[in-house]
């Protein structure tokens, strides 16, 4: 998220991103588990 560079430490986007993770449905946390799992680029 380079909009927040130097705001926000990688731990602290990361940690974001999980809370929002969590307020999803279930189906949608294994879909996107699912992908991700399966995704074969770098971050």
């Amino acid at each position: 998220m380079p909009a927040f560079e130097g705001v926000l430490s990688d731990a602290e986007i990361e940690a974001v991103l999980a809370y929002i993770k969590s307020t999803w449905p279930e189906r949608q946390r294994t879909f996107q588990a699912e992908v991700t799992a399966n995704d074969e680029s770098e971050p």
